[in-house]
Order: C-alpha cells, then sequence, then structure tokens
C-alpha cells in the first residue's frame, strides 16, 4: 500500500521524530479503518502568502487589569494612543442583564461610525465581545475601503 511505503521512507530517512511518525502511522490508519479512499479527495491549494503574513496587525495588550494606580493605566493609555495615532481608535463593550445582552463598538474620532446591537435574550458576554469586535472590524473596513 502507499501509505506503508511513505511511512517506511519517512521512517528510513530518519525525517520525523518518533512521536511524529506515531502520528503519520496512526492517521494512516484511521484513514483506512475509516475505509476513506484518498485518491478521491480534492488537493488543498493554499493561498500564498497566507492573510496572517500578508496583512500585519499590531496589537498591544499591555494595559490589561493588574494592580496599578489610575495614573499609571492613564500613562499606558496614552502611551499606547501615540503609538498607534496613524490607526483608528476603536473601544468595545458589551452587557447582559439577566437574559438581555448588548454590544457595541465605539469609535471616538468618528462617532456617527459608533454601532450597538442587541443578541439574542440569554446569548452569553462572550458571544457579545465577538459581536463588538465584528461591529468594529465592519466599520473600519468602511472607513478604510479595504
Amino acid at each position: 500500500m502507499v501509505n506503508d511505503r511513505l511511512v517506511h521512507v519517512l521512517e528510513s530517512r530518519d525525517l520525523l521524530s518518533k512521536s511524529e511518525l506515531n502520528l503519520v502511522t496512526s492517521t494512516f490508519e484511521h484513514i483506512k479503518n475509516a475505509k476513506i479512499n484518498l485518491n478521491t479527495i480534492d488537493n488543498l491549494h493554499v493561498l500564498c502568502p497566507s492573510p496572517w503574513e500578508e496583512h500585519k496587525v499590531n496589537v498591544d495588550i499591555s494595559l490589561t487589569k493588574q494592580n496599578k494606580e489610575e495614573v499609571a493605566y492613564q500613562k499606558d493609555f496614552f502611551r499606547i494612543k501615540e503609538t498607534f495615532s496613524n490607526h483608528y481608535a476603536v473601544f468595545t463593550d458589551d452587557s447582559k442583564l439577566e437574559e438581555k445582552v448588548v454590544a457595541a463598538a465605539y469609535f471616538p474620532e468618528h462617532p456617527d461610525r459608533s454601532k450597538a446591537t442587541r443578541l439574542r435574550d440569554g446569548a452569553s458576554v462572550f458571544s457579545a465581545e465577538l459581536e463588538a469586535i465584528a461591529l468594529a472590524l465592519t466599520e473600519i473596513k468602511k472607513l478604510t475601503k479595504y
């Protein structure tokens, strides 16, 4: 079988560690047991460069909740704001009260672009966080005409 030959070649040329070789072998064994015909699977063409390599994203998460004085928070905030002065400032937030959940994105330099939305009752705060980020990204895309 082709897979057995491939494993043998990989093993004989010492191309993989023992654990990697075990993973390859067990994967082929699962494919065989599932009766998957590898010849019927289309090849996947990967985009080059990948999106995360093509567009550099700068994120600063140094302004986290730590035991800092308010003045230290303000100092860090203004340092970050100055570092990213040629970027759009956006603040996201969410709120959950009983079963009611909302998400918002606020643009201080473009208040007219600020958005808020209500999620379905009982939605999680994690869903609201993601919705707020999605609102922000949608508006940034419109502002940059990207």
